[in-house]
C-alpha cells in the first residue's frame, strides 16, 4: 500500500462531518459531481493534515515510510523524497535505538499504542529531541495494515528539565555528605531539621569553605520541595548587566544580543527552591526588584510587560556581614530581614577539629574512588598533623590537600603539603599540639590523648566547672565554648569542680 502526498488518512472523520466540514470551505461540490466531492474531501483531510503542529509519519507494517507531512519536513531536516520509502527508525533515530524501536513495532502489530520520548538525528547530524505518540491503523476489516506517528519536538523543556537535574544533583555530587559528630555540626543539623519542613526563607552564613551550599542542599532534601528542582545562582558570577536576565529572563530584542526568549532562575526554580549563594554581591539598583518577588511572588521578564507569578522558597548564603552591609547604605535592610527569617551559621572548621579525621577519610575514599587509585590509609599521627593545621579555607581546602595527597601516595603513604604550614597557637589548642615538645622527648599518640585530657580537666577544675564567659575554660584556654565542649565529650571529661 502507498500513500501519495495529499491522500486521505486511511480512516476519517465520520461521513456526516465530512460533508459538513465540505459544506463550508466548499458549498458547490456537496451533492453535486461525486468525483469532486471526493477531490474536495481528499484536499480537505490534505489541508488540515498540514495545518497541524505536530509532525505527521505514516508507516507500513515493516514500518517504512509512506507519508509525512510538512511539518515532520521540518523536524527531521529531509525532505519527502529523503523520508518515503525509507525504514523510519533507520533514516530519524540513532542505531543504538534501533532493537528498541524494533520491538515497539511488533507492539504496534499487535495493537499497542504508546506514547515516549526519543532523540531524533536530523540530517545535519544533530540530536533533536521529541515525543511521539504511535497509533495502529486498521483496514475496514480490523486488520492492522500501518502505523500513524504524530511527532512533537520537546527540545526546550527537555533542556530544561535537564538544567534543573543537573543543577538539582551539581551540590551532592560536589560535596557529598555531612560529616562529623561535633556539637556544632549537630547544632547546625538540629536547626536544619527544624527549619526545613517550613516555607521559610534562610539566610546561612560563614566563611568560604564551610559547606553552605552543603546545608541549602539538606534543607531542600528535608522539605516537602524535594521531588522539585533546586536551582543554584552564584551572584558573585553574574556581571552586573546580566543580573535581571538570570533572575526574571527576557524576551526576544530586549537587549543587543536577545535573540530567543530566555527563562529565568525564578521560573526554572517555580515549586521548588533558589539557592542565591553570596547574595551580598546583589547590585543594589537590583534589589528592590528581588524584594518585591519575595514579597508578592510576581516579576516580568526583561523587555515584557506581562506579569508572572511563582512560588519559589529562598535560600540564601553569604560570607558577608550583611547588617553591617545595610548601614553602610550597599545591601537595603527591608531585604536583610525578609532574607533572615531563619540564620544559620555554619562553624569554621577550626572550630570542629574532631571531625577532621571523618572529613579526611571520607575524601580519601571519594578520591580513591574517582581517580581510580588504591585507596591509602590514614594513620592517627596523619589525624593529628591535620588537626595542627588553621584551615583558613576550611572544608574546602581539607579536600583539595586530601585529593593532592592521594594522587601523590601511589597506595602508599600520603603526604600532606599544608600551604605555609601555619599551624595553631598552642594556647589556642592544646588538644592538637605538637608530638616533638622538646629536643629531647617524643610523645606517642596516646600520651598526646592522656596530655590533651590533663589540660582541659586542669583548665575546668581552676574555672570551677565553669565553661562559658569571661572566667570559664574556654577563656582560659583560648577557644570556643562550644570547641570546649566537644572536646570534652571526644574525651569523656565532665564538669570537674574545686
Amino acid at each position: 500500500m502507498s500513500l501519495e502526498t495529499g491522500a486521505p488518512l486511511p480512516s476519517g472523520l465520520a461521513d456526516e462531518q465530512v460533508r459538513r466540514c465540505l459544506s463550508r470551505v466548499a458549498p458547490e461540490v456537496v451533492d453535486s459531481d461525486p468525483a469532486q466531492e471526493i477531490r474536495a474531501e481528499r484536499d480537505l483531510y490534505h489541508a488540515m493534515i498540514e495545518s497541524l503542529s505536530e509532525g505527521l509519519v505514516i508507516t507500513d507494517t515493516e514500518s517504512r515510510i509512506i507519508y509525512v507531512n510538512t511539518r515532520m519536513e521540518q523536524i527531521a531536516g529531509r525532505t519527502r523524497d529523503q523520508l518515503l520509502g525509507k525504514l523510519s527508525y533507520e533514516v530519524l533515530l540513532p542505531p543504538e535505538d534501533w532493537p528498541k524501536m524494533r520491538q515497539r513495532l511488533a507492539a504496534r502489530l499487535e495493537g499497542k499504542e504508546e506514547s515516549y520520548e526519543v532523540t531524533l538525528r536530523r540530517s545535519d547530524g544533530r540530536d533533536h529531541w521529541v515525543t511521539i505518540k504511535a497509533t495502529p491503523y486498521r483496514t475496514c476489516g480490523g486488520e492492522i495494515i500501518g502505523t500513524i506517528g504524530a511527532i512533537s519536538c520537546i527540545g526546550d523543556r527537555k533542556a530544561l528539565e535537564m538544567e534543573n537535574e543537573y543543577l538539582h544533583d551539581e551540590i551532592r555530587l560536589r560535596s557529598g555528605h555531612m560529616i562529623g559528630d561535633s556539637a556544632v555540626l549537630q547544632k547546625v543539623m538540629a536547626q536544619i531539621a527544624t527549619v526545613a519542613p517550613t516555607d521559610a526563607n534562610v539566610l546561612i552564613l560563614g566563611e568560604s569553605g564551610t559547606g553552605k551550599e552543603l546545608a541549602a542542599a539538606a534543607i531542600h532534601d528535608l522539605s516537602a520541595r524535594k521531588d522539585r528542582p533546586l536551582v543554584r545562582v552564584n551572584c558573585a558570577s553574574i556581571p552586573k548587566e546580566l543580573f535581571e536576565s538570570e533572575f526574571f529572563g527576557h524576551v526576544r530584542g530586549a537587549f543587543t544580543g536577545a535573540i530567543k526568549d530566555r527563562i529565568g532562575r525564578f521560573e526554572l526554580a517555580d515549586g521548588g527552591t533558589l539557592f542565591l549563594d553570596e547574595i551580598g554581591e546583589i547590585p543594589l539598583d537590583l534589589q528592590g526588584k528581588l524584594l518585591r518577588v519575595l514579597q508578592e511572588g510576581q516579576f516580568e521578564r526583561l523587555g515584557e510587560d506581562r506579569t508572572r507569578s511563582v512560588k519559589v522558597r529562598i535560600i540564601a548564603a553569604t560570607n558577608r556581614d550583611l547588617l553591617a552591609e545595610s548601614k553602610a547604605g550597599r545591601f537595603r535592610l527591608d531585604l536583610y530581614y525578609r532574607l533572615s527569617v531563619f540564620p544559620i551559621e555554619m562553624p569554621p572548621l577550626r572550630e570542629r577539629m574532631e571531625d577532621i579525621g571523618l572529613l579526611a577519610e571520607h575524601f580519601i575514599r571519594q578520591a580513591s574512588r574517582r581517580l581510580g587509585v588504591p585507596r591509602p590509609k590514614l594513620t592517627r599521627l596523619q589525624v593529628h598533623e591535620l588537626q595542627s593545621y588553621d584551615w583558613p579555607g576550611n572544608v574546602r581546602e581539607l579536600q583539595n590537600v586530601i585529593e593532592r595527597a592521594v594522587i601523590l601516595a601511589r597506595g602508599g603513604k600520603l603526604p600532606f603539603d599544608l600551604p605555609e604550614r601555619r599551624t595553631r597557637p598552642e594556647s589556642a589548642a592544646p588538644a592538637v599540639m605538637h608530638a616533638v615538645t622538646n629536643d629531647s622527648e617524643v610523645l606517642s599518640l596516646d600520651e598526646l590523648i592522656v596530655r590533651e585530657r590533663e589540660i582541659v580537666s586542669a583548665a575546668l577544675r581552676r574555672c570551677g566547672g565553669k565553661i562559658y564567659g569571661a572566667d570559664g575554660a574556654a577563656a582560659l584556654l583560648n577557644i570556643k565554648p562550644t570547641t570546649l565542649a566537644s572536646k570534652m565529650k571526644r574525651l569523656k571529661i565532665g564538669r570537674e569542680k574545686t
